[in-house]
């Protein structure tokens, strides 16, 4: 009888979705949503909103294709759990298009902006300091057929993956320095250059926040006159590397071989150090009084000498090898023999350090005025052939001097220093690599390429789910960390030989949900009992980090609360 039971038991994939659609829920995504797109009269079953959560649902899952989610449906329970009104054949492709199309026309920008104002409010999420960052993103088809002139242009620009066969578009991305938690994306056409990005986002974090006291932090692309001056002129603050224009690397380069003292910043168990002067710059007939801030790391300090050391030397190998392929094969011209001197200092960036000259010592021979076998005093001519050398010169002044700088980098701000401390200034810039980490890890855990849309238009609104995705993705991770460190007291047992984790990843948090399933036994009277997965005790301490009840990974709760 037991073993009849066995053989009817039917199970099916519950993993981490009790804890998503806590989430969502929490969020209010679907009903933000439902309130602001208005919902075509024949649809009577699948909500935009619902139809939004599922395909956010279903880049979590790394289910990209709008088609491929009716499967996902029906071999797993995720959706059942996460919307458990809608039966599973809802979810064809041209019914999520619909979605797509309506959040478009609705505005993009003005639902994003409400739904992250929502997500700020119910978590607290805090955001002194704004990153931005940029990312080409590529498509595998042609998108042109269907350009309206109302989004973006997906065309060929300059590839970052140095894909240039590939048409792409441009994605900006804005994160908060709580956690690096998305505010605010946009796409722009695929030959838009980031430099036109950065005042548009910045407006953009206004309307979100509803002030511009915040510190906007970028790449060196923002340090333009036009960008700093514009954000100066409407009282906002900005803070980014200084480009090295001959103008900056000269007022740099004084910088350092002028200044007394500098200030000790401790940093990752070392000290860093930091001093500034006062950068002046004039900008359409008006003059702008800016900090450049000057900080020393070890670290890059360290990879640069490496780097510029490592240059020399293969400069100093190039060119010996070059002496002995000289006066042969295509080195017998001076011209020839100078390109080849200019190519290996250009190839190793040392054209600072090394002058050369060409020397031609021609060398006589005398050879037989006429050919054939020679006579008994044959009649000789002379012959003047070329001897080519070169000699290097390596000027160890500006060598040292190069290697002293090195480490050094500037950054440029207009925040007054009693609200911008140094320290300050060098933690706002090395945390830029939350907003850079976000998109990396949206090009590897979640795949956001490519693109399986052809539509610029379904493509933008595609992109502002995968930025909810992105949202929920920091939202567990940050909830986690608090309240690991309210305890103070990490997960054991979480990673492989470690205790005490107290940084988790949301990706490591929910693959420990991965093989919770739900099933039901048809017994010998006819009857179903229904179950789900017994946790463990890691699961319900993850779930007690995350505020989630344990309960709602328990079948009646989940199947049978209706």
């Amino acid at each position: 009888m037991a073993k009849e039971s066995l053989e009817t038991v039917k199970t099916k994939s519950v993993g981490f979705a009790p804890i998503l659609k806590h989430f969502f829920d929490k969020s209010g995504i679907a009903k933000i949503i439902d309130d602001n797109v208005p919902l075509d009269p024949r649809r009577k079953k699948l909500t935009h909103g619902q139809a939004a959560v599922a395909m956010v649902t279903g880049i979590l899952f790394q289910v990209s294709q709008l088609y491929k989610l009716c499967q996902f449906a029906d071999e797993t329970t995720i959706l059942d759990v996460i919307l458990p009104s809608i039966s599973t054949e809802e979810y064809f492709d041209d019914r999520l298009a619909d979605t797509l199309d309506a959040i478009f026309s609705t505005g993009i920008g003005d639902l994003e902006l409400l739904i992250t104002k929502n997500m700020i409010m119910e978590f607290g999420i805090e955001n002194p300091v704004c990153h931005n960052d940029t990312t080409s993103v590529s498509t595998f088809g042609d998108c042109s057929n269907h350009h309206t002139g109302k989004s973006i242009n997906i065309t060929f620009g300059y590839s970052k993956k140095h894909r240039q066969d590939l048409k792409q578009f441009v994605w900006s991305v804005s994160t908060g320095s709580d956690n690096g938690f998305p505010l605010f994306q946009k796409a722009y056409s695929g030959n838009t250059a980031d430099v036109e990005t950065y005042l548009e986002q910045w407006y953009n974090l206004i309307d979100l926040l509803e002030h511009q006291n915040f510190l906007f932090v970028a790449d060196s692309k923002l340090a333009t006159t036009e960008n700093m001056t514009r954000i100066h002129d409407n009282n906002g603050f900005f803070i980014a590397p200084l480009p090295m224009y001959e103008s900056y690397k000269t007022a740099l380069y004084n910088a350092i071989s002028g200044h007394s003292h500098e200030k000790l910043i401790p940093y990752k168990g070392k000290f860093n150090r930091g001093f500034e002067v006062p950068l002046s710059i004039t900008h359409q007939e008006k003059d702008y009084q800016f900090r450049m801030i000057i900080l020393f790391d070890h670290g890059v300090a360290a990879g640069k000498r490496h780097s510029l050391n490592n240059r020399v030397g293969k400069t100093k190998t190039a060119f010996e090898e070059l002496s002995g392929k000289l006066n042969k094969y295509k080195f017998k011209s001076e011209i020839a023999i100078k390109n080849a001197c200019l190519a290996i200092l250009k190839k190793y960036q040392t054209r600072d350090f090394f002058d050369y000259q060409i020397k031609n010592d021609p060398v006589t021979t005398y050879k037989n005025r006429k050919r054939g076998r020679p006579g008994e005093n044959p009649e000789k001519v002379a012959v003047m052939e070329n001897c080519f050398s070169v000699s290097t010169f390596f000027n160890e002044q500006i060598f040292e001097e190069t290697l002293y700088r090195c480490g050094y980098y500037p950054l440029v701000t207009n925040k007054p220093k009693k609200e911008l401390p140094i320290e300050d200034a060098m933690m706002a810039h090395k945390n830029q690599y939350k907003c850079e980490h976000l998109n990396r890890r949206s090009k590897s855990s979640y795949r956001i390429e490519p693109i399986y849309l052809h539509t610029p238009e379904r493509i933008e609104t595609f992109l502002l789910l995968f930025k909810i995705a992105l949202q929920i993705i920091i939202i567990i991770e940050r909830t986690c960390r608090k309240n690991i460190e309210q305890r103070n007291n990490g997960l054991d047992n979480f990673m492989p030989n470690r205790k005490d984790v107290r940084n988790p990843r949301t990706e490591n948090l929910l693959a420990a949900f991965q093989y919770i399933v739900s099933g039901e036994i048809l017994l010998p009277d006819g009857k179903s009992y229904g179950f789900v997965s017994e946790l463990t005790e890691l699961q319900k301490d993850i779930l007690s980090l995350l505020e989630v009840l344990c309960r709602y990974f328990t079948y009646d709760h989940l199947f049978n609360s209706g």
